[in-house]
């Protein structure tokens, strides 16, 4: 049996490509920091190091434990943010011959011609890079950070022999292999490459994949049948629902009493901002956090919404910080303070956001429960805390309230399964207001 690792930068990250793999039958886990034993055939390691500087995005690929025979996938950005080259860089020292293909088909992201687009436009040309210290690549060939040779989409259209065999040129030469990419079928032919490549006969250096959620899909689907059911891991039970399983039948992952939803808006992108909006005008208090501020006042007030109606938005305030990471630690600075005495569920948007908050409660095991939509995924914690995560960048204006809804309906014992798809849908779901 093939163990996965993959390579994620921030949790959101980790949490949208972990969802792809269990959607597709394999048993995963997410793993905060260096990963445990687990029988899980794939985990998905948060190295977090987005936010940090290139030697520590380079140390931590480094010194993670790899052991030999594990097929590794780098999760890169989307969007490109992020150590990308220094990553690459780290993989190739580390003996793998890397394989970059980056595109995301389904939120219109995409390679051609080695340049990175949004729907149809050069990355460098939009403003989604507008809070990152650089400007944007105009092409991949600048993140490399290693000799590249770029493989177009005439390549990856073509046999898949003659395809696997151009990808072995560039690879034999020590390069970097940069693969265009357009649709979900173009991402299953850079997979079903490279997974050929692996099976030949004689040594050679082990492949490393790049890419986004969106490859880690094609390789989910490449390397295991999907399946109908599984729930192979083992789920923490609370004690308060195990009374009431019925003989033989264990209580659903997450079901037990009610329990208040603290909503973290740590993302500085304007549409999370537009997110929190939506779930406020169901009547969510929001409470807006100045760092430079005492935390008190804020969690009492925090925690007064959270008593009067079971759900609060907690967000940072949109002034420029000095350092982005002073509002993460912010906020979990209040979450801590508030969950000593409440237990609490959490919906956290913002990677850096989340993997501080869970950081300071000592979380460092996640398992992937359900998706509302693609990137905005429920998980459950060791402690059997329900946590929903989403990157800033991601979901559409009722993004948060169905999280909101997806956490509330799996506490009272609901299939998460069985609401993501109805959310998905576009079926009505009778949410609650708070």
């Amino acid at each position: 049996m093939t163990q996965i690792t993959v390579i994620a930068d921030d949790l959101s990250g980790a949490a949208e490509t972990a969802e792809q793999f269990r959607l597709r039958g394999h048993e995963t886990v997410i793993s905060l920091g260096v990963p445990s034993v687990s029988t899980a055939r794939i985990t998905v390691v948060d190295v977090a190091t987005r936010a940090g500087t290139a030697e520590e995005a380079r140390v931590a690929i480094d010194t993670l434990p790899l052991p030999v025979g594990t097929l590794v996938l780098k999760k890169t950005d989307s969007l490109w943010r992020g150590h990308v080259g220094p990553e690459l860089e780290a993989l190739t020292a580390r003996g793998y011959d890397v394989v970059v293909a980056g595109a995301l088909p389904a939120l219109g992201r995409t390679v051609v011609d080695g340049r990175p687009l949004v729907d149809g436009r050069p990355l460098a040309e939009t403003a989604l890079w507008h809070l990152e210290p650089h400007d944007a690549p105009s092409t991949l060939a600048e993140l490399a950070g290693h000799p590249s040779v770029l493989v177009g989409l005439d390549v990856v259209r073509s046999s898949p022999d003659a395809f696997a065999a151009r990808l072995d040129d560039a690879l034999v030469a020590g390069a970097v292999a940069l693969v265009d990419a357009e649709t979900d079928d173009d991402l299953a032919a850079v997979v079903a490459a490279v997974l050929r490549l692996t099976a030949r006969p004689g040594a050679r250096r082990p492949v490393a994949l790049a890419g986004s959620s969106a490859l880690a899909a094609a390789l989910a689907d490449a390397v295991a049948p999907v399946a109908t059911s599984v729930d192979p891991v083992p789920v923490p039970v609370p004690a308060s629902a195990s009374a009431s399983a019925s003989a033989g039948v264990g209580p659903r992952a997450g079901a037990g009493p009610a329990r208040p939803v603290l909503v973290v808006v740590g993302s500085a992108a304007e549409v999370a901002r537009g997110h929190a909006d939506v779930l406020a005008a169901t009547g969510a208090d929001v409470h807006a956090l100045d760092p430079a501020d005492d935390v008190v006042d804020v969690v009492d007030a925090t925690r007064a919404s959270l008593a009067r109606s079971s759900v609060a938005v907690l967000t940072v305030t949109a002034r420029r910080l000095s350092d982005p990471l002073d509002g993460s630690a912010a906020l979990a600075d209040v979450v801590t303070r508030l969950a000593a005495d409440v237990e609490l569920d959490l919906v956290l948007t913002g990677g850096e956001t989340a993997r501080a908050v869970l950081d300071r409660l000592g979380t460092t095991v996640l398992r992937p429960l359900a998706q509302v939509e693609h990137g905005a995924v429920l998980s459950l914690a060791g402690d059997d805390r329900l946590v929903a995560t989403k990157p800033g960048s991601f979901g559409g204006p009722t993004v948060l309230a169905d999280l909101v809804d997806l956490v509330r309906r799996t506490r009272a014992g609901a299939d998460p399964h069985d609401l993501a798809a109805s959310a998905a849908s576009g079926a009505p779901t009778k949410r609650r207001t708070p």
